[in-house]
């Protein structure tokens, strides 16, 4: 336990209790002690104690009227009576009034231990239940600001349970797109993160730690909202935030603030039919003109003609659309791809564009890449149809790579990474297999088949085709005939 606050008039026994105390297995890691009520009162006002030990006859507060008046406080600590009086009232008394333990004087050592672990499990039970009630009313605060279909009794029940957590009289929100750097966004009592949707993340802060929080969050562009002094008004000034933070995005403005930012009343001119253009000559390869394009849409995003959501769903249109055209092209490419979609995970709008060029630099390259490969998968093709057509002929592969036009080595090479395997053991392959049929299917003679399927002397045919099957031509025919 953190605070023990021990209260007794008579020194000597107050250091006894300190010292049994201090000797328990359980570890105290501040006593505090008092002479008196009044003194004790003072400090459970001030700050939060965890356990107190209270003689109940002192001077100027007794130990009842202690009790009673600390139970008004918002923080009411575990409570065990000290008393060298056996009289069953005064015990009827303080468990009235919420004390745990009665300890009569004099005090045993091991009563004391018992009581202090009996106490740090109460602790440790209220703090998991506390740890648990925060973490299910601040996911149901994401809940309530994140989606739309939330109802009025909803809105209300879980600004109330916030209400336990988020104490502050005065209040602001901010939006902002969290960096994977960031750490300790959240300071009890200060300011409190809550995760958000499409990177829009957020932090309620007491409005006196509002410059701290600007400080902290120095690296960002972010959106603040006003001022507001309701808890229930949290869902309003986060969409003011949110409002702001895409205002900060569209017009790279470091911090854009409620209290201070005007928005302009200019009439948005959507610009779809300008989108739907740019889709249509990045999926026509025109990737050049495409980016031109896009640009003259950016630069009106800038000058608030065309409102950030409208460009945040054009963009997605186009990279949807992009990856549907050149799906076999983009393949392994899922992950930057949905990187490009989470706009609002970027500061601002030239951060976010030098990513997209990038982007349409390097897809020019992979369509380049792409055709090329198409190009060369076309000629070894070709090639493979030719050896098929022609492998009866006194074939070889400067024949084949010149049919194809292309440089003997490099077809070479070229082949083997495309079939597999080498030109001259391919075209063994085709051979053999063709003589096989022949074999199967008709009565001509072995010297026969090897003048049919390219080869001028039989020894040789014999031999390649026994390297292969494992088996001479007759031994073949004779096993199918079997």
């Amino acid at each position: 336990m953190k605070t023990l606050l021990l209260v007794e008039d008579e020194k000597l026994i107050r250091q006894g209790i300190r010292s049994m105390i201090e000797r328990s297995d359980v570890e105290v890691e501040e006593i505090i002690e008092c002479n008196n009520g009044e003194a004790a009162l003072e400090i459970l006002k001030s700050r939060p104690v965890d356990v107190m030990f209270t003689d109940i006859r002192m001077p100027k507060m007794d130990g009842i009227t202690l009790v009673s008046e600390a139970k008004k406080l918002k923080n009411f600590p575990l409570v065990a009576a000290i008393s060298g009086f056996d009289d069953f009232k005064y015990a009827v008394e303080m468990l009235r009034n919420g004390v745990k333990e009665y300890i009569l004087k004099p005090i045993d050592r091991n009563k004391i231990a018992e009581i202090l672990k009996q106490f740090e499990s109460y602790l440790e039970q209220n703090e998991r239940a506390y740890f648990q009630r925060k973490k299910t009313a601040l996911h149901q605060l994401q809940y309530m600001l994140f989606y739309d279909s939330v109802s009025d009794v909803e809105i209300e029940n879980i600004c109330l349970s916030v209400r336990e957590f988020i104490k502050f009289e005065r209040f602001i929100v901010f939006c902002f797109s969290r960096r994977e750097e960031d750490v300790d966004l959240t300071v009890p009592g200060k300011y409190y993160f809550v995760q958000g949707q499409e990177k829009m993340d957020i932090i309620i802060c007491d409005a006196g730690c509002k410059t701290e929080v600007i400080k902290k969050l120095s690296h960002h562009n972010i959106g603040i909202s006003a001022v507001y002094c309701n808890i229930m008004d949290v869902r309003q000034a986060f969409c003011e935030a949110a409002e702001m933070r895409r205002t900060a995005f569209e017009t790279c403005q470091p911090v854009v603030d409620a209290i201070t930012y005007n928005l302009p009343a200019t009439e948005y001119e959507y610009g779809v039919k300008l989108m739907m253009q740019t889709a249509n000559l990045i999926c026509s390869n025109k990737l050049e003109e495409a980016l031109a394009q896009l640009e003259v849409f950016v630069e009106g995003v800038k000058q608030r003609k065309y409102p950030i959501n409208e460009f945040q769903e054009q963009m997605k249109l186009i990279i949807q659309t992009t990856m549907k055209v050149y799906e076999k092209s983009l393949k392994n490419k899922e992950y930057e791809i949905l990187e490009l979609l989470d706009m609002f995970s970027y500061q601002n709008i030239d951060e976010y564009m030098e990513v997209i060029r990038q982007w349409i630099k390097r897809f020019d390259e992979l369509i380049s890449d792409n055709m090329d490969e198409h190009k060369t998968s076309i000629k070894m093709q070709k090639a493979i149809d030719f050896i098929k057509e022609n492998y009866a002929t006194n074939l070889n592969m400067a024949v084949v790579s010149n049919h194809v036009s292309m440089n003997y080595s490099l077809f070479s090479f070229t082949f083997k990474q495309y079939t597999g395997t080498n030109f001259v053991n391919y075209l063994k392959d085709v051979r053999v297999g063709e003589a096989k049929k022949l074999l199967t299917e008709t009565d001509m003679k072995v010297n026969e088949i090897s003048r049919a399927v390219g080869y001028e002397h039989e020894k040789h045919f014999m031999k390649t085709f026994k390297s292969l099957t494992g088996l001479t031509p007759s031994q073949y025919r004779n096993n199918l005939s079997q």
